[in-house]
């Protein structure tokens, strides 16, 4: 028997996810977490088709280890989602180790509707990043998640 591919999570061109990670590393110069809100259409797929990197909405979003943003900050996003006709579709952040959650994370989804998607890039997102080094989470609801992580990770994202 063959295997059963799962239908992709999120869809994203390899110029924009290049772009993208060498931002995150870049921001958090090697040493703390950084991260970015997946902008794009949730229907017929959920395609990412801009971000906008926290530093970028919050000057004091990455001046601790982790990342930290207030509410008001999320009015910036909105506007901006309006101004290009896009939604959230996603968010991702670094981690210094693996691509698990942390317990704060898993508590205090940065978008706490079900279905959202959020990414987690081990090592600062330095180096070489392959799909399977992500750890791909779902809020499913009432502070639960459904994970993926090695092959079943990389079976979520589609890269065009």
């Amino acid at each position: 028997m063959g295997m059963i591919m799962s239908v992709p999570k999120l869809e994203i061109s390899r110029v924009l996810w290049s772009e993208l990670v060498k931002r995150l590393a870049h921001s958090g110069q090697g040493r703390r977490e950084s991260g970015a809100f997946l902008l794009g259409t949730l229907q017929p797929s959920r395609k990412v088709t801009a971000y906008i990197l926290y530093d970028d909405i919050s000057p004091s979003a990455q001046h601790r280890n982790y990342v930290f943003l207030l509410g008001g900050d999320m009015s910036k996003v909105w506007a901006e989602c309006e101004r290009q006709g896009i939604q959230v579709v996603a968010d991702i952040h670094t981690h210094p180790k693996g691509p698990a959650q942390s317990r704060s994370d898993r508590a205090h989804p940065i978008v706490s509707i079900g279905g959202h998607i959020a990414l987690i890039v081990p090592n600062f997102a330095t180096g070489l990043v392959r799909p399977e080094d992500l750890g791909v989470h779902e809020f499913q609801s009432k502070g639960h998640w459904k994970s993926w992580f090695r092959a079943e990770a990389a079976n979520k994202l589609h890269f065009t």
